[in-house]
C-alpha cells in the first residue's frame, strides 16, 4: 500500500510533465534500422610485358681482300609478345646510317649490312625498312641476315659494331 501511495504521488505534480518533455526532446535522436546500397567501381589496366632480347650476329673469319661476300645469320628474340602487331627497328650502329653500316677496329672500318630477308635484298633499318608483323607465339625468334661485301682490304684484327634494336607494339 505504501508503494502505491508513493507511486501515486510521483505521478502528480510537475514530475510527469518533466518526463514527457524529456521524452519528446529525445525522440528525434531515436532512429529506425534500415539499409542503404551503393556501387564501388573497380578497375585495372593490364599492359603487356612484351620485350626484346638482344642477340648476336657473328660473321666468323673474313680474310682481308677475299673476293666473295661473307654471309651470316643472327637472331633476336621477342619475349611475351603473342598476338601483338610489332615493329622492330635496327639503327645504323656507330655510323648512324642504316645504308652505310661499319664495324670498327680502331680507325679501320669494315663495311657490312643487315637484311630482313634471306636473299639479302631488303635492308633492315628504321621506319619503312623495319620489320613489321603479327607475332603469334609468346617467344618468337627473328632472324637477321648479315653480309660483309667481298673485296675489302682492311688490317687484321677484331671488328665490331653495336646496333640498337627498338621494339614498338
Amino acid at each position: 500500500m505504501r508503494l502505491r501511495a508513493l507511486r501515486g504521488r510521483a505521478m502528480k505534480g510537475p514530475f510527469p510533465r518533466l518526463i514527457g518533455v524529456l521524452w519528446l526532446a529525445g525522440a528525434p535522436l531515436l532512429a529506425e534500422a534500415g539499409t542503404a546500397t551503393a556501387q564501388l567501381s573497380v578497375t585495372a589496366t593490364v599492359q603487356t610485358n612484351c620485350s626484346v632480347s638482344g642477340g648476336t650476329l657473328d660473321f666468323g673469319n673474313y680474310v682481308t681482300g677475299q673476293p666473295d661476300d661473307l654471309d651470316a645469320i643472327g637472331t633476336i628474340t621477342l619475349v611475351n609478345c603473342a598476338n601483338l602487331t610489332v615493329t622492330v627497328e635496327l639503327d645504323g650502329g656507330a655510323s648512324g646510317n642504316v645504308q652505310n653500316r661499319r664495324m670498327a677496329n680502331g680507325n679501320a672500318q669494315l663495311a657490312y649490312q643487315l637484311y630482313r630477308d634471306p636473299a639479302r635484298t631488303q635492308v633492315w633499318g628504321q621506319g619503312n625498312q623495319a620489320f613489321q608483323g603479327q607475332v603469334l607465339a609468346p617467344n618468337t625468334t627473328l632472324q637477321i641476315f648479315g653480309r660483309i661485301p667481298g673485296g675489302q682490304n682492311v688490317p687484321s684484327g677484331t671488328y665490331s659494331d653495336t646496333v640498337n634494336v627498338t621494339l614498338n607494339f
